[in-house]
């Protein structure tokens, strides 16, 4: 920035009541007090983004007693979060200007949080994870939740990582830590803490007093908001069990996401308690009261939630899904489809079925690279697939197709572009029963990259694979884009059509749409066609295409 304008931003900081304060290293630091309606706030802001990508920090220095210990938006360490990311764009052009909307936003702010008890509440509840994480220190342990069985009141805990790194890991399948600490390398043992899992459908509430630091302040906040949860502790609390390790670990899901706390055992007390462990709870309610937990912050990475944090529709969890070709179009396509959920759950299975090998000519448009060079491709993309998502099902065959036993299950996916193969595939799944029938996507490339296809075949009113082309003894296509003939290149007896890596990276973009629309409930438009902006080619609509009068292979014979 230039020093004019440094010379406008510091004019405009010293108006506003802020005096240079100690740097820090290449940040500006300077000091100044807010007017706020509950009584004078001394804040200190820094600057080290004069491009104003990020937020200057606004940190709290002191605050009136008349506010609340916890308060949403400041962290434990007095940092205020006044602009939601990218909410504003500050004008790096003048600086004066943005330096004021600043300060102005976060006298605003730290206002309103004081005199709407409702407000105060309604943030905390928004924003409770990052108010449990940093609203107050010391700051929680980190614990890594994984895969839950359905209504599981119990879970183990292990103890994951390296050298540099060690995580406790959540988790009611032993399977799910060892692929896990497998993919990354970690090594895995059981930890020594029992953990019990709490449910509850209930709001946690902005505590008076600050976060809880000990039993006593737990227990009350906790029966502030819900009841029942309360009285799971507690019950849980009577039992034998939880005393069989050093420390107990409450993992809770709330309304507004997960947490969790720690208490560290006395090993004297587990002993004299062993018969009667309700006499321990009891001690809880009385000395013990003060007998310090430790809050745990809760990073899930379990397949549920890893598959459909981003989704607003059902993932492909417990669904069997083959996808024929893992070339250009299937390599990204498998990736994105495993990405939604595909080979998750106990029935859940992504099938890869490709015959050829990965050679360097496919590299300059393949999901692969050239540590693939001459393995399998369908292979190659599985082990990739593995290693990103290491408790999917995601299985290989080194083979061609073979029909229609490959056709079995929820979904099948020709992502070959091989129009003779597409045939084939459409002629035996027809033979199938409609009732047993998987539903079946292919999804092609047009000429040199200028567009991409896909048609969705499921109900026999629509067009099948065949359907795409008359019945003339030219076999004239009914939903041809391309005006011109498309380039290729013959190399010996092989040829092959150039096109860019956009092309089948846009073909599988459109074949997950196509999955998409299938999961939220309905597959329409069944044909498909997206085209480059500046491609020649006829502008096709999307549809539903109706089935061919006298197709060879859907229409009725008598």
């Amino acid at each position: 920035m230039a020093d004019s304008g440094l010379g406008l931003a510091f004019r405009k900081l010293r108006e506003l009541g802020f005096v240079p304060a100690k740097r820090k290293g290449t940040t500006r630091r300077f000091e100044g007090t807010l007017a706020c309606m509950a009584g004078p706030v001394k804040v200190a802001l820094e600057i080290d983004d004069w491009d104003f990508v990020d937020y200057p920090t606004i940190r709290v220095l002191e605050a009136p007693a008349s506010l609340p210990t916890v308060l949403p938006h400041v962290s434990g360490t007095g940092g205020l979060c006044y602009f939601t990311p990218g909410a504003v764009i500050l004008d790096r052009y003048r600086p004066d200007h943005a330096l004021w909307q600043c300060v102005v936003q976060a006298r605003d702010v730290l206002d309103r949080l004081a005199k709407d008890p409702s407000y105060r509440q309604q943030e905390f509840q928004a924003e409770f994870a990052a108010n449990w994480y940093l609203g107050q220190m010391p700051m929680p342990a980190r614990i890594l939740l994984g895969q839950l069985d359905h209504g599981a009141a119990e879970a183990t805990v292990f103890l994951a990582g390296d050298d540099d790194d060690k995580f406790c890991i959540v988790s009611s399948h032993q399977s799910e830590i060892d692929a896990l600490c497998r993919a990354r390398g970690w090594l895995v043992e059981s930890a020594s803490a029992s953990c019990w899992v709490i449910r509850s459908a209930q709001m946690p509430v902005l505590p008076m007093h600050g976060l809880p630091v000990n039993v006593g302040a737990m227990f009350e906040w906790i029966k502030a908001w819900d009841r029942t949860t309360y009285a799971t502790i507690q019950n849980v609390l009577a039992q034998r069990r939880y005393l069989d390790a050093p420390n107990v670990i409450f993992v809770i899901q709330s309304a507004v996401g997960w947490f969790g706390f720690q208490i560290r055992l006395d090993a004297q007390k587990r002993k004299a308690y062993w018969r009667k462990p309700s006499l321990y709870r009891q001690h809880f309610h009385g000395k013990g009261r003060s007998h310090p937990i430790m809050r745990l912050a809760i990073d899930e990475i379990g397949a549920d939630f890893i598959h459909s944090r981003n989704l607003q529709f059902a993932t492909l969890k417990d669904r069997v899904v083959t996808v024929f070709g893992c070339g250009a179009i299937g390599g990204y396509l498998a990736q994105a489809l495993a990405k939604l959920g595909a080979g998750v759950g106990t029935r859940g299975c992504l099938r890869l079925i490709d015959s050829q090998l990965f050679t360097a000519d496919n590299a300059g448009r393949h999901l692969l690279g050239v540590d693939s060079l001459f393995k399998p491709k369908a292979i190659a993309v599985a082990a990739m697939l593995r290693a990103q998502f290491p408790t999917s099902r995601i299985e290989a065959y080194e083979r061609s197709a073979v029909l229609p036993g490959d056709l079995e299950g929820d979904l099948v996916i020709d992502a070959t572009g091989e129009e003779a193969f597409s045939e084939a595939l459409n002629f035996h799944r027809l033979q199938i029963p409609v009732e047993r029938r998987s539903a079946a996507l292919h999804v092609w490339v047009a000429g040199n990259g200028e567009c991409v296809q896909g048609l969705w075949v499921d109900l026999p009113k629509y067009a099948c694979f065949r359907c795409l082309r008359q019945s003339d003894l030219g076999r004239t296509k009914r939903m041809d884009p391309l005006l011109h003939v498309p380039a290729t290149r013959v190399i010996g007896c092989q040829a092959f059509t150039p096109y860019a890596v956009s092309a089948p990276m846009s073909a599988s973009a459109l074949a997950v749409d196509m999955v998409i629309s299938w999961l939220r409930g309905d597959p329409t438009p069944r044909f498909r066609v997206r085209s480059v902006e500046d491609a020649e080619v006829r502008r096709l609509k999307n549809k539903n295409l109706e089935a061919l009068t006298g197709c060879p292979a859907c229409a009725p014979r008598f």
